[in-house]
C-alpha cells in the first residue's frame, strides 16, 4: 500500500499496521533517514484508511506492558481488555503524585508538567486520565493545551475522552 514501502504488521479488517522502528536504522543519523520519514508513512497509510502505530525500539524494550495495552486497545482484543463505559465513571481532579504515578504506569512519555489533571474514576479507582497546562508549546496563540491522556493498562473507557475534554 506504501508503493515500495514496508509496513511490518498490518491487519487488514482492523485496518492497523504496526511498524517497529530501530533507533539506529530509523535514524537521521545511523540509518539516513528523512526527517519525515515516519510522518510520511503514517500519512501514506491514513490515505488508504488504515492507522500506523510506530513502535520503537526504546518503548519496546523499557515499557513492553504499555506498547501490549496500546495493540491490545487498537485491535479490540477482547479476551485481555476491559471495557468500562465513561458514563458509569465519575470525573475528579486528581493529585499530582496520583497524576505522576498513573502516567509512570499507563503512559509511553510518563509524567508531564500539567496544570490541569482531570480523571475518570469507576468505583473509586482511577481508569482514565487528561492532563491540560495554559499556553502551547507548539502553538502560542492556543489557550491550553491537552497534555497526556491515557487509560489504564488493557482497559478501554468507552467515551472516556470525550467526556473528559467536554468537562
Amino acid at each position: 500500500i506504501l508503493y515500495g514501502k514496508e509496513i511490518d504488521f498490518l491487519a487488514k479488517d482492523k485496518n492497523t499496521a504496526l511498524e517497529f522502528n530501530g533507533l539506529y536504522w530509523h535514524s537521521e543519523n545511523g540509518g539516513g533517514q528523512i526527517k519525515t520519514y515516519h510522518l510520511n508513512k503514517t500519512k501514506g497509510c491514513l490515505s488508504h484508511g488504515i492507522s500506523l502505530i510506530h513502535i520503537f525500539e526504546n518503548e519496546w524494550r523499557d515499557k513492553q506492558e504499555i506498547v501490549k495495552s496500546i495493540i491490545r486497545n487498537r485491535l479490540g482484543d477482547k479476551t485481555n481488555l476491559i471495557k468500562i463505559h465513561a458514563r458509569k465513571c465519575e470525573i475528579k481532579e486528581v493529585p499530582i503524585k496520583t497524576k505522576d504515578a498513573f502516567l509512570t504506569e499507563n503512559h509511553l512519555q510518563g509524567p508531564d508538567k500539567s496544570t490541569v489533571k482531570l480523571g475518570l474514576f469507576f468505583d473509586n479507582s482511577l481508569v482514565s486520565l487528561m492532563t491540560f497546562r495554559r499556553t502551547s508549546r507548539f502553538e502560542k496563540s492556543s489557550e491550553w493545551e491537552m497534555v497526556r491522556f491515557c487509560n489504564k493498562l488493557n482497559t478501554s473507557v468507552i467515551g472516556g475522552a470525550s467526556k473528559l475534554l467536554s468537562h
